[in-house]
């Protein structure tokens, strides 16, 4: 008689051995080399080991960041040139517990490239080289590396927008908004915008933010790059994405039949300028929102 009381005692004893949940482990190392094990937040599902190397005249400097990542993210790698300067970003990932883990006695040299690859020509607005018409010819140093141009707006508040480039309208009007249907996105702050040079697609992407906001969204002015899922998970820091894209006038509205106000282009929306942050602002790269386009 007293064996059937063996099996809910032995059920409980298993339930409370099996954790709630498992998450991915990854090392977090900061610019120091400190490192540590970091248990990776919900729709962290990859380690990311970045690592950017500038060289100059001979000499190099490496700078190494390991820690969690989104799902959405590749490896890649970036070049580019700003005076006498070459810097080069690097992003490896992989998916299993401290995969990460740094490699003991691993030294880094200078890419000696003995076939040639795309060539580029490279300025930053960090010297000025590209306002002042000093470009220069970099080599690729991947063959997957493509040449690329950027433009960066920068909004200070309470202040007018500094565009490091004059863009022409191409016509385009997109809704653009950032955030939630109370705040942010709701119908009081949706507005038209007018698109500017390459950016000729509307884009909307919702998915789940960092506070676990489920419903958290994103319009605005895109160019094609940013249709994928990649670039703005990385530069919004959101999982669970829907984007898409689409080129007619004001195609992202948020719901039919609502009438939002309309906006100048003097004044572009918060959607219209985060989606224009780009790598020259290379700092942002240690912040998890490094821009790829």
């Amino acid at each position: 008689m007293g064996r059937p009381g063996l099996l809910p005692l032995l059920l409980l004893s298993l339930q409370t051995c099996i954790p709630a949940s498992w998450s991915l482990q990854c090392m977090l190392c900061g610019r120091i080399g400190k490192c540590q094990v970091e248990e990776c937040a919900s729709g962290q599902d990859l380690c990311r080991t970045t690592i950017m190397r500038i060289w100059e005249g001979g000499e190099e400097l490496e700078v190494v960041e390991r820690g969690c990542a989104h799902p959405e993210k590749s490896n890649r790698t970036m070049s580019y040139r700003t005076g006498m300067q070459i810097i080069t970003l690097t992003e490896t990932l992989c998916g299993t517990d401290l995969c990460n883990r740094p490699t003991p006695g691993r030294t880094s040299t200078f890419p000696r490239i003995r076939s040639r690859y795309l060539e580029c020509v490279s300025c930053a607005s960090s010297d000025l080289s590209c306002e002042r018409g000093r470009d220069q010819s970099l080599q690729c140093r991947s063959p997957t590396e493509q040449c690329v141009e950027v433009v960066t707006h920068q909004s200070l508040e309470g202040e007018q927008v500094l565009e490091l480039q004059n863009l022409p309208l191409n016509g385009l009007q997109c809704y653009s908004c950032e955030g939630n249907s109370t705040h942010g996105c709701s119908s009081e702050e949706i507005a038209l915008t007018a698109c500017q040079g390459p950016m000729n697609q509307c884009l909307k992407a919702t998915g789940t933010n960092g506070l676990g906001n489920p419903s958290y969204t994103v319009r605005g002015c895109a160019t094609s790059s940013w249709c994928q899922s990649l670039h703005v998970a990385e530069a919004f820091s959101l999982t669970h994405l829907n984007v898409s894209c689409c080129t007619g006038n004001g195609c992202n509205h948020p719901v039919l039949g609502h009438q939002p106000r309309m906006g100048g282009a003097s004044q572009p929306g918060p959607a219209h300028l985060s989606l224009m942050a780009t790598l020259l602002i290379t700092a942002r790269l240690w912040g998890g929102t490094v821009l790829w386009t």
